[in-house]
């Protein structure tokens, strides 16, 4: 289809089963995130009447929030190949997986929970 200037547009059709199974999810979700806040809320006015202060809550919150920011690791784009050592790329057609191009080795791109330190660690031979 063409504009009145004869440029290319392009038309989404939001009125297709996808979009009706889109909105669906998105509905549950947004019901399972309410549903989720009442809970949240309950169990903190139940730590609040039970004599927690709240101050304790936070400093908890504070805390789960720093361990994620510190262990989260989001995978490299390269890594060496455990085999011949040579530099292994993410392959584009299955991203958690890359091959080297000089021995065929796969090597893994898995996310990781630990720390770049704490990964280094476990790979040196002999801990």
């Amino acid at each position: 289809m063409y504009d009145s200037s004869n440029n290319p547009t392009i038309i989404i059709d939001r009125s297709g089963p996808g979009m009706a199974e889109a909105n669906s999810k998105i509905g549950n979700l947004k019901s399972d995130i309410s549903e989720l806040e009442i809970k949240i809320e309950a169990l903190y006015r139940v730590m609040v009447d039970q004599g927690i202060d709240p101050k304790i809550f936070e400093a908890k919150i504070e805390e789960i929030v720093n361990e994620r920011a510190g262990k989260i690791r989001i995978p490299e784009d390269s890594k060496n190949c455990p085999k011949c050592g040579r530099v292994v790329r993410k392959n584009g057609n299955a991203p958690q997986l890359g091959k080297c191009m000089y021995c065929g080795t796969n090597v893994p791109f898995y996310p990781s929970f630990l720390t770049k330190e704490e990964l280094a660690n476990s790979e040196q031979p002999g801990q």
